[in-house]
């Protein structure tokens, strides 16, 4: 009788948290769902309702293989999957194959920017509805990239990754593609030790996702080009985590909205903090952005305010399980005649398990 392998394996893989199989891959993912009461209030009505929401779930496989003593082939494919029904099942998440040695790491594929990146772990409510990038810009998984990684010295490593535009010259006069080698390159430092996290990071040209409202359709954001510089730190002594966010991010060409050529400017902090009592950890946040949005003609302008409040508490069952319960709450305002403040709260309880 022949049997199949590669399926029992694989089987196994996932059965046995983490297992590597032999010269193959490491099966690996994160089942997060919650159920939460969720109150809308777009300035004119306001509802609420229950929703049980699946954060960012995911699966994946990565692994590596040996070329000689020096040099091995590495390769990592994630999928985002619906973990409540609602959502696409197999959405495109990271997704690389490079080559690792002691000069380092160089990877192309479909991943987060080194700006990205470079957050750490300061985001005490990363892929919730407090999750920062609904209030600051430059939370980007770029298309089409190519990174370097530095090797870690004593802590201190370096990335640098470049994104071509991938446009051919339409041969209309006056117009610009982006056609060359590097249109767009995002770049951290960062340095990390037992007590310090440390990282600077800047963006230029990279597409990204600027949030004027609860539907983000306040800003066209799937139309603006960014030049980003983030700053980030966090502090760990004995249960007391600290962390600090601050960056300056501006369009790097103008984009539309309503009709009109418009350049936005943003700057925004987020402040954070954690308690650890136990297997039991306090959490708040604070995160606040001003985004100046100006005529490319300088004929008007007007701003718009974002600013966000979370409290949580997650509770660890083992190493691979935890269970937590959050409030958060978002809101929205610019002062353009007549517009009103858009809030959104969330309450909810939730599971989180790695495998």
């Amino acid at each position: 009788m022949k049997v199949k392998l590669l399926p029992l394996a694989v089987t196994a893989a996932i059965a046995m948290p983490g297992l590597a199989l032999a010269d193959g891959p490491v099966v690996y993912g994160k089942m997060n769902v919650s159920f939460e009461n969720v109150d809308l209030d777009d300035g004119t009505d306001s509802a609420d309702n229950w929703q049980l929401i699946s954060n960012s779930s995911r699966f994946g496989v990565k692994g590596d293989g040996k070329i000689n003593n020096a040099l091995k082939a590495t390769y990592l494919i994630e999928w985002g999957v619906s973990g409540d029904g609602d959502g696409t099942d197999l959405s495109q998440r990271n997704r690389s194959v490079g080559l690792a040695g002691n000069f380092g790491a160089f990877d192309v594929g479909h991943f987060d920017t080194p700006t990205k990146v470079s957050q750490g772990k300061v985001d005490q409510f990363n892929d919730l509805s407090g999750d920062l990038q609904y209030v600051l810009a430059g939370d980007v998984r770029a298309k089409d990239i190519l990174q370097y990684t530095t090797p870690n010295m004593s802590g201190l490593q370096g990335k640098l990754a470049f994104m071509p535009g991938e446009e051919f010259d339409d041969g209309v006069a006056g117009t610009e593609e982006d056609d060359g080698f590097a249109d767009a390159f995002s770049a951290s430092l960062s340095y990390t030790n037992n007590t310090i996290y440390a990282a600077i990071a800047h963006d230029s040209e990279v597409a990204t996702d600027v949030y004027g409202g609860l539907d983000g359709t306040s800003l066209d954001k799937d139309s603006i080009v960014s030049d980003t510089t983030r700053l980030t730190g966090q502090f760990t002594t004995g249960p007391v985590q600290l962390g600090l966010i601050y960056q300056m991010s501006e369009s790097s060409d103008s984009f539309e909205v309503d009709e009109d050529l418009v350049d936005s400017e943003q700057d925004g902090f987020l402040v954070s903090g954690a308690y650890t009592i136990g297997q039991t950890v306090l959490k708040a946040q604070y995160t606040s952005s001003t985004t100046e949005v100006s005529d490319a003609e300088g004929a008007g302008n007007f701003e718009i305010d974002a600013e966000m409040i979370g409290f949580g508490v997650d509770q660890k069952l083992s190493a691979q399980t935890t269970v937590f319960g959050y409030y958060n709450m978002l809101a929205y305002e610019d002062d353009t005649p007549n517009s009103e403040e858009q809030s959104k709260d969330n309450l909810g309880v939730g599971i989180v398990h790695n495998f």
